[in-house]
């Protein structure tokens, strides 16, 4: 099984923390990447330095099983939730899509905005393989910004329950690492 991961390259959206999509969705494409490999998983990824067009020819060439873009999203700065999007008429996207969205609408603390088709969104129109993007969550709050930060490792983990869910692999995870997290964030809430 091979999987393309696909972190958002918009370095230009600041968080409500100041920080950027981009940066913040490399660290849970770091996590994901880790947790599918110690799965079995042969799992590339799109690089901070690469265009999106870049990254969909890589995925393409490399025939991968799935392709997954991982984002937040910015609306209004009210806005929570997560959404997973797949390309119209693909079955297999859209397996993906309710596979990634069935764990993490059980880990998100907001009412969630559901499985989406979208022809429109090149990363999904582009793609060879069934293709999927995740919108973690709202990062114009700080409520969701705080929350993604928080929930990095959870993140990744419930992105690789779906994918592996999808391909049918077992996901091994690492029962320390989000313990570990959440000491972090009551911490930091100290």
């Amino acid at each position: 099984m091979r999987a393309y991961i696909s972190p958002s390259t918009q370095e230009k959206n600041i968080t409500a923390l100041g920080d950027t999509e981009e940066n913040v969705m490399h660290r849970i494409a770091d996590e994901l990447v880790r947790l599918l490999k110690d799965s079995g998983i042969e799992v590339f990824r799109g690089q901070k330095d690469e265009t999106l067009t870049r990254m969909i020819c890589e995925s393409n060439n490399l025939a991968v099983d799935c392709h997954i873009a991982i984002h937040s999203n910015a609306h209004d700065g009210k806005t929570r939730g997560c959404e997973v999007f797949h390309y119209p008429n693909s079955a297999n996207g859209k397996k993906l899509a309710d596979s990634i969205y069935k764990h993490m609408e059980a880990l998100t603390p907001t009412a969630d905005r559901k499985v989406q088709e979208n022809s429109a969104y090149y990363e999904l129109k582009n793609t060879k393989a069934p293709a999927v993007i995740v919108e973690v969550d709202f990062h114009d709050s700080i409520e969701g910004a705080t929350w993604i930060n928080n929930n990095i490792y959870s993140i990744a983990e419930t992105i690789a329950e779906g994918i592996c869910g999808y391909l049918g692999v077992t996901l091994k995870k690492n029962p320390y690492r989000r313990a570990i997290e959440q000491i972090k964030a009551i911490l930091e809430a100290l």
